[in-house]
């Protein structure tokens, strides 16, 4: 009997797939560790919403961060037969082309078992995407094992639409199912009850002038409309109240609001003009222990990750100095996910716990079929005079 541990994880990323779509996660790096032995494992990292911290300074804070993260920790004490399946990742985006889409499919592998680059990825298989009475069938990508793809241009994947996913290598197949999020509106609101900083404790809302992601690649192709680049300006304040810790008073807050309940909230941030003379240097204490040590490339310069994502649940998203890394123009994306998408993070996919598996809404395979709906908006990062 063969033990089941879990999955590794490589991110394989491209600007689009990565500001519209799930983390991908690349099928032929997805593991499964042989094991002779119980497992009695932590899962734990379950993080829980702070709105206001009470206690009195840095260290208090952070010391309580820990505890949050670290919360209610319990051994994993489980045995599960590996077997080699199918593993397949693929998002919708609403509003854009199903062309835009590429359906990634691979067979997973032992930990232990040596294998080639690309030799895990699945070749000259059948892959199609059906919605209602329409059937889309993608195609292998030339000189990219693995990737499946259609030319189909003219539909354009529907908010609340139902999509059904169907793979097979000629022995095995696997199918999936997922719904469109419905579309989400944004408006920047004030807040005076969460926060104070001197005698100040109004956070002022900020023009935001939301659009979708076929505005924003109808313009990236040369032929949208220049007025999604409109913008409000917002200073980086440095001063303790702002910069202390994860609940330090924000520059402004968005909210958010949709017909239907998404399974998951998401925030994008890209930073359009990351360069180093843009970079925000910060060496405090707060920095290291909220931002994390900055990277230094080759020639010594600082940066940091961009672009930035965060998962959120509440209806007010707070954007604080832990939103920004650089001064500059930001595209912030508003992201609803599907209740896959959800379910599948609940099963820690991004390497908190390696030993636990994620949901997979692949029937009788590994990986994730899910969509998306973005609203977006850009803004403009200031520095302090």
């Amino acid at each position: 009997m063969k033990k089941l541990l879990i999955w590794r994880t490589t991110v394989v990323s491209n600007f689009l797939f990565l500001t519209m779509h799930i983390p991908l996660l690349q099928g032929d790096l997805w593991g499964l560790i042989k094991n002779e032995r119980k497992l009695k494992l932590p899962v734990c990292i379950r993080t829980r919403t702070v709105r206001r911290l009470t206690l009195s300074g840095l260290m208090a804070q952070t010391l309580l961060l820990f505890m949050i993260f670290f919360w209610s920790c319990e051994p994993i004490d489980e045995d599960v037969s590996y077997e080699e399946k199918l593993t397949v990742f693929a998002n919708l985006e609403a509003n854009l082309p199903l062309a835009f889409d590429t359906v990634f499919v691979s067979y997973s592998h032992a930990i232990d078992e040596k294998h080639e680059d690309n030799a895990k990825w699945m070749e000259n298989g059948t892959v199609y995407i059906i919605h209602e009475a329409d059937t889309f069938y993608f195609h292998e990508s030339p000189d990219m094992p693995g990737r499946y793809a259609t030319n189909d241009f003219s539909h354009f994947v529907q908010g609340g639409g139902s999509y059904s996913l169907y793979v097979s290598d000629g022995i095995n197949h696997v199918t999936a199912q997922t719904i469109v999020p419905d579309s989400i509106v944004l408006e920047s609101v004030s807040n005076d009850s969460l926060w104070q900083c001197g005698d100040d404790t109004r956070v002022e809302a900020i023009d935001i002038y939301p659009f979708g992601m076929d505005d924003l690649m109808a313009f990236w192709g040369g032929f949208g409309n220049p007025d999604i680049m409109r913008h409000d300006t917002v200073v980086y304040k440095k001063d303790d109240c702002y910069t202390s810790s994860f609940t330090s008073m924000p520059y402004f807050v968005v909210r958010w609001q949709s017909d239907s309940e998404p399974g998951m909230m998401r925030n994008i941030n890209v930073a359009m003009e990351d360069t180093t003379s843009n970079f925000i240097m910060d060496t405090s204490f707060s920095a290291l222990a909220f931002k994390g040590a900055p990277y230094q490339d080759e020639a010594g310069n600082y940066y940091r990750s961009n672009p930035q994502v965060w998962n959120f649940s509440q209806p007010d998203l707070y954007f604080s100095w832990l939103s920004f890394n650089y001064y500059g123009l930001h595209l912030i994306m508003i992201q609803s996910t599907d209740h896959a998408f959800s379910d599948y993070y609940k099963g820690d996919p991004m390497s908190f716990n390696q030993y636990v598996l994620p949901d997979s809404n692949i029937e009788d395979g590994y990986g994730l079929f899910t969509a998306t709906n973005t609203s977006a908006f850009f803004v403009y990062i200031a520095r302090e005079e």
